[in-house]
Parts: C-alpha cells; structure tokens; sequence
C-alpha cells in the first residue's frame, strides 16, 4: 500500500512527460491537494505467517584425549622370576619308595576310577602340579608300623579313661557304709548298748573310706586316664608328622623341569629330587635408553604384553614394572622387568619362559 501512496505523489509533482513544470519565481509548485482515495494493491497480500525461530543447539562435546606418554618395546624377553623356582628336597637319608600322583584335571580336580579311588600315575617332565601336591614319598614302612602301635595304645587308653565300673563300685560301697552306720546308730537309740561305741567307730571309719575311694576312682578316671589319653595321641601324630615328612611335597603351582632320582634309589638328606618351575607369574625384560627414559618414568607403572602364538593368534597380557637397573650397559640402557600374570589354556600355559619377540607398552 506504501508505494501506491509514492506513485500518486510523484505524478502531482512531474507533468505528463516526467519533468518539473517551470515556475517563473523559480520556485518548487505547491503541492496541490487531492483527496485520499484507497486504491487496493494489485498483489493480493498473504495472510501473516507466525515467525518461526530456529532450534538453538549445543556444540557437540568433545571427547578429551589423553595426554598419557607410553613406551613401547618390541624386543621383550619372558624368563621365570627369582622367586618361581622351587626344589622339593629328601627329608632325611632314606630309600625313594615312589615317584608317582594323583591325576589331576586342569582345575586341580583329582580324577578317580570308578571306585572312587584316586588315579595314579608316574611324574613326568612338563607335568603340570598344584600346590601341597603329594609327588611321591620315601620309604616309611617302619614307621607306618609305628603308628599302628600307636593308634592300638590310644584306643586302650581311651577305653580306660571311658570306663564308669570302677566308679559306679565306689559309689555303691558309699551307699552301703552309710545304711550300716545309720542302721547301728538308730538301734543304739532304741535299745542300750545294741552295738558298742568301738562297733560304731569302725562303721564311721568304714563309711569315710568309701567316700575316699568314691574321690580317688573318680580323679583317676578324670585325670590320669585323660592324661594317658592326651600323652597316647601326642605319639600317634608325632608319628604321623615323620611320615608326612617323608611325603615329596611341591610348595607352588607350576611345571616339573628336572627329575634328579629314581625310584629305589638311596638319598641322602637334602637331595634335590625334584625342581617345579612357577608359571602363574613371569618376567618380561627390556631395555631402555637413559636418553629417553629416567627410572622414575617407568618404576611401578601398568604395562601391557602382546605375544603372538605360532597360530597367527595373539594374545594380551597385563602387568607392572617391578625393577628398574641402577647399573647403565655400555649402549646407554638399563634392565627394567615387568611382572605379568599368566594363563592356561587347559594344562597348558599360553606364556612360556624363552620367548625373545614379546611387545610391551608402558604406560609412563
């Protein structure tokens, strides 16, 4: 509607051919007044629209990375720990009876026949053992002897410290002497001079003596029998204890890697007669240069393994870096080690000491 309002005002000020009409005073022609008339646009208006505002939306949130530095070494080598060797030595000078255990699964788990009989078989190289297993055993017929005799003693002792006739017979004798004196002195009461003061006297002192009798049965049942009892079971694990002693027993979890007897065979005290090799834990060691990396950067820090199997298949292993070298090579490195826990795969271990192609990354 505004710019029909402009065109009817320019067309009272220009003439018919566009141009200002001349004024002999040379001023601007006055403004001749028309009535208003409302003249309807040709372009039909649209209706308003409601003004739509756009949605406002937040930046997306940006991921923080992290700053983290890590070492990476390629050329890693796995080797037991000090502490993951362990020899099973002879107790005493003696003949080697056995050298064979139960058959275990890999859980542990002994296997028995369908007896329920635990199932034996002879140690070998590379077998895998659990912790406070039986490995064989040298010879301990006299003392098996021993202990039958033993455990015959306690039963006895036990069966004396058990019994009540003894008691039960001093008890009755108590009874007994209490009816008799009572018996005397009632009749004494009725009747003068029924029983003399020397006849009453004996009946008190008799009385007396089954009451003492009543206490010492009583002590010797609750005391020395027990005694002899404790005195009869303190032999019988004695002796059970020299026999265990004379059990080869292995003190970790791991792998037979040396079998220095045979069976039959003489020892004397001390023989090393078996050596297990602890494959839960490991060491991987690497080098790094002290132009990279102080001890501080590395000492205690996560660490992570990468092995690969001869499959193609890799696999990953964490661990923590136990130990770093005062002590600088002549190429400018230092020994660290990293401690990684290992697996199995059925009575296998996947990490095997030797490996000289291990991936470690450090995170510093």
């Amino acid at each position: 509607m505004g710019s029909t309002y402009t065109m009817i005002f320019c067309s009272l000020l220009l003439g018919s051919d566009g141009t200002v009409p001349p004024n002999p005073q040379g001023q601007l022609p006055a403004v001749q007044q028309v009535p208003f008339v409302h003249t309807q646009p040709t372009v039909p208006l649209q209706p308003a629209m409601p003004m739509q505002t756009a949605p406002i939306t937040a930046p997306p949130v940006a991921v923080p990375t992290t700053n983290a530095r890590q070492a990476r070494f390629t050329n890693g080598v796995s080797m037991p720990t000090r502490s993951n060797r362990a020899v099973v030595p002879a107790s005493e000078s003696a003949v080697l009876m056995s050298l064979t255990t139960e058959q275990r699964d890999a859980a542990g788990t002994i296997m028995r026949d369908s007896d329920g009989n635990p199932i034996m078989v002879p140690l070998t190289l590379g077998m895998t053992v659990f912790q406070g297993q039986v490995l064989g055993k040298l010879n301990d017929r006299a003392l098996h002897s021993i202990l039958r005799t033993n455990q015959a003693q306690l039963e006895v002792a036990k069966a004396e410290r058990d019994k009540k006739l003894e008691v039960i017979l001093a008890a009755h004798g108590v009874q007994v002497a209490y009816a008799e004196l009572d018996m005397m002195l009632t009749a004494t009461k009725q009747i003068a001079n029924a029983y003399s003061q020397q006849e009453i006297r004996r009946a008190t002192l008799a009385r007396t003596q089954a009451e003492v009798n009543l206490e010492l049965q009583k002590y010797n049942i609750e005391e020395v029998k027990t005694r002899e009892v404790i005195v009869a079971e303190s032999k019988v694990e004695q002796t059970e204890d020299q026999i265990e002693l004379r059990q080869l027993v292995t003190p970790i979890e791991g792998m037979i890697v040396k079998i220095n007897a045979t069976e039959g065979e003489w020892l004397q005290e001390g023989h090393k007669v078996l050596e297990i090799m602890r494959l839960d834990t490991l060491w991987v060691q690497v080098f790094a240069n002290v132009k990279e990396y102080e001890r501080s950067d590395l000492d205690g820090k996560q660490a992570v393994v990468q092995l690969t199997l001869p499959n193609g298949r890799t696999e990953t292993f964490r661990g923590t870096v136990v130990f770093c070298d005062l002590q600088v090579d002549g190429s400018d490195r230092f020994e660290v080690l990293i401690e990684v826990q290992n697996r199995r795969a059925g009575n296998f271990w996947l990490f095997q000491p030797g490996r000289k192609d291990v991936e470690v990354l450090i995170t510093l």
